[in-house]
């Protein structure tokens, strides 16, 4: 029996393109979504993204976190992510590898203005509903809504599709 879903290629499209980019909450929003398609981060990790998680090596960015399980992993920044995350960078004072900022995605009030308040896995949870829903693509309400979870489950088959080896996939998701 499967469990949950993961999203095609073209659904990706359609909930990317569900976001209003030009505004700063849309730009977050892309940005925290980004995050779980692109590096299978769980909806906790994301809101708990630090700038000091970010290193940069070889010309090239790594996020480094400690997970569920207290488990260290180490991705490589998907060009994609980057680039959104960058965006939504450039509305904060927020330096990525910079120590000293702290949380990256905060509060947005209806003004467009940061509320500096950290946002929680809640917050995430119905952000990913609600686009599924605008996008078309799952109910707004009930078990069928697109979940944070299809979201990182979506990035894991990607990957495997992709011709990544098992082991690595594992690791990427934090899994044993």
């Amino acid at each position: 029996k499967t469990t949950g879903r993961r999203l095609s290629p073209e659904e990706v499209r359609t909930l990317r393109q569900a976001i209003d980019s030009k505004r700063v909450k849309g730009q977050r929003d892309l940005a925290i979504l980004d995050a779980m398609l692109f590096l299978g981060l769980r909806r906790d990790e994301v809101a708990h993204l630090e700038t000091g998680d970010f290193r940069q090596e070889n010309g090239r960015w790594w996020l480094n976190l400690i997970g569920k399980g207290d488990k260290p992993r180490r991705l490589k920044v998907h060009d994609t992510f980057f680039k959104t995350l960058s965006i939504w960078l450039a509305n904060t004072t927020f330096r990525l590898g910079d120590d000293t900022t702290g949380i990256i995605f905060v509060g947005v009030n209806r003004g467009g203005n940061l509320t500096g308040n950290q946002i929680n896995g809640s917050v995430i949870g119905r952000l990913v509903t609600e686009y599924g829903h605008k996008a078309g693509l799952a109910p707004a309400s009930g078990k069928n809504c697109l979940s944070p979870h299809d979201l990182r489950r979506t990035c894991a088959r990607n990957a495997y599709d992709n011709k990544a080896p098992l082991l690595l996939i594992q690791q990427m998701l934090g899994h044993s």
